[in-house]
């Protein structure tokens, strides 16, 4: 007897439609009345959430149904009385608030990846997950407001100022990522500075004497402890005279397109790249390739914390994954010592590099 597709995957990753993962995201807002009222048109508010106007109509759809929104010909509006099921649930809140600083908006895989797996996990302890992409200006108004009962934040990708706001607000946060100095919250983080260490002596060893570390312009600490270590690497290689030199790019096409003309235009002799996730590999490769350089004979890629199907590449990088399981483990454990305990574990949790591929 064949099964159904819920029994295929009972966690329900593969099976969730954008217009439910809307939904979901859109309903812990309207649970806590964030959102005023009348709301935008469909058009504008497509565009705010960066979603297609279809799929927010089905989310739309969704929430009317199950009487969180009212349709009218004069727009679309709050429910004035929240669903039963809602209300009671909101009584005794439990639930996860992962906010994500907006600079790391696109390409967004392995956080993405990650929040499914983590909200499936949570589910199944009665703990809602919710996701909110914020400019520094939310951040901040999200830090000012009271604290809500029985409510963890998750902050990733937060520069130092910001990490230190909530550290004062006295909210339970923790921190995905590096915590910067000075910055009493606990964290759980990638390896990022040991991974960049790793693979910057793995390049030295095949011969490399140029070094480029290509990166997201990020304040964030972990980026400033990976630079850090890169240009320590370098400047520690007694075998040969190393050049090392940073670039940083945001994620538009004009600003890649900038970054990879300075990128080519800096290869000479043996020259090893470090590509940092979110900047995409491919993109790298290609230009190199473009540009007449001989990919590995001249040039070494090695790909640092991208998700699998970004480095399906030819010829392949050096591969550094994102240890989206390892992760996975400690927020779990984190959140649900929170909400058993009402205490956070102390300091912090590093995850280990996996084994480059």
């Amino acid at each position: 007897m064949s099964r159904s597709p819920a029994a295929k995957n009972p966690a329900g990753l593969l099976l969730r439609s954008k217009a439910h993962q809307l939904a979901e995201y859109l309903r812990g807002r309207l649970r806590d009345r964030q959102l005023a009222s009348p709301l935008p048109g469909m058009r504008a508010w497509s565009q705010q959430l960066g979603v297609s106007r279809r799929t927010l109509e089905n989310t739309v759809r969704i929430l009317q149904r199950e009487g969180w929104l009212t349709v009218t010909a004069r727009g679309i509006r709050p429910h004035p009385t929240p669903p039963a099921a809602a209300a009671g649930r909101a009584s005794t809140p439990r639930r996860v608030r992962w906010l994500l600083e907006s600079t790391y908006r696109r390409q967004l895989f392995n956080y993405h990846a990650l929040f499914s797996l983590l909200q499936a996990r949570l589910r199944l302890q009665d703990i809602e997950l919710s996701w909110e992409t914020c400019p520094p200006a939310r951040l901040r108004a999200i830090a000012r407001q009271p604290a809500a009962d029985h409510e963890l934040f998750l902050l990733a990708s937060l520069p130092p100022a910001l990490q230190q706001l909530f550290a004062a607000s006295g909210k339970p946060a923790l921190i995905l990522g590096e915590a910067a100095p000075g910055v009493a919250l606990p964290f759980i983080n990638a390896d990022l500075a040991g991974i960049v260490r790793h693979a910057t002596f793995r390049l030295l060893r095949t011969g490399c004497t140029h070094l480029i570390m290509v990166h997201i312009a990020s304040a964030a600490a972990g980026i400033r402890s990976a630079e850090a270590v890169f240009l320590a690497a370098g400047r520690g290689w007694t075998r040969a005279n190393v050049t090392s030199r940073i670039l940083t790019t945001a994620l538009d096409h004009a600003s890649l397109q900038a970054m990879l003309r300075r990128l080519t235009a800096s290869v000479s002799g043996r020259t090893g790249i470090l590509v940092l996730a979110p900047v995409p590999v491919g993109l790298v490769m290609t230009t190199l390739l473009q540009n007449g350089l001989a990919v590995p004979a001249q040039v070494t890629l090695a790909a640092l914390m991208h998700h699998d199907e970004a480095v399906q590449l030819q010829p392949p990088p050096v591969h550094y994954p994102w240890p989206m399981a390892a992760l996975l483990r400690q927020i779990n454990a984190a959140a649900t010592q929170f909400f058993a305990t009402g205490r956070l574990p102390a300091g912090g949790k590093t995850v280990a590099i996996e084994t480059a591929r």
